[in-house]
């Protein structure tokens, strides 16, 4: 992930959480479960995302500490946002001990802020809310999509150096 993408996801969430946290509205329960999803998608999207999500588990499973598996942690917590908000708070928190110093650090402590924090919306937060959910959609499914290209190309390469 790029370091501009990292700064974006960063800066959104922080911006986000901060909104809310300045907001004189009393806390209140939340009507959003802890097992759906922080962001809806239709299911064209969502089938793409669990794509991604199987990927990224396998990396994790596979991986110890290091660029790497920071990359793997953090796509997967970004891709549970739309599937189940325990999950992702579940991988952001894992992100968030086991490399304490890498660099999503940031932006992980936003999103864990924001995953948590059950204040009623404004219509300014719920702006906030959709502009970061597409950035984060859109961000993911070209990374899926430069994977895939990548993946072609390999193949298409590996084939051409056998002929």
């Amino acid at each position: 992930m790029s370091h501009r993408t990292v700064l974006s996801f960063a800066l959104l969430a922080v911006l986000v959480g901060g909104i809310q946290g300045c907001t004189t509205i009393q806390a209140g329960s939340s009507n959003t479960l802890p097992s759906s999803a922080f962001f809806a998608v239709d299911a064209t999207e969502l089938k793409s995302l669990q794509a991604i999500a199987h990927a990224q588990d396998s990396r994790m499973k596979n991986c110890h500490k290091g660029p790497a598996c920071e990359d793997a942690y953090y796509t997967r917590g970004l891709v549970a946002l739309f599937e189940n908000r325990a999950d992702a708070i579940t991988v952001f928190q894992e992100l968030h001990t086991a490399m304490p110093n890498s660099r999503y650090e940031a932006a992980t402590t936003g999103w864990l802020n924001l995953l948590q924090d059950m204040a009623p919306s404004s219509k300014h937060h719920q702006a906030l809310m959709v502009q970061l959910k597409q950035e984060v959609l859109h961000n993911l499914l070209e990374r899926s999509d430069l994977t895939a290209l990548r993946t072609v190309n390999d193949h298409d390469r590996r084939v051409a150096e056998l002929k």
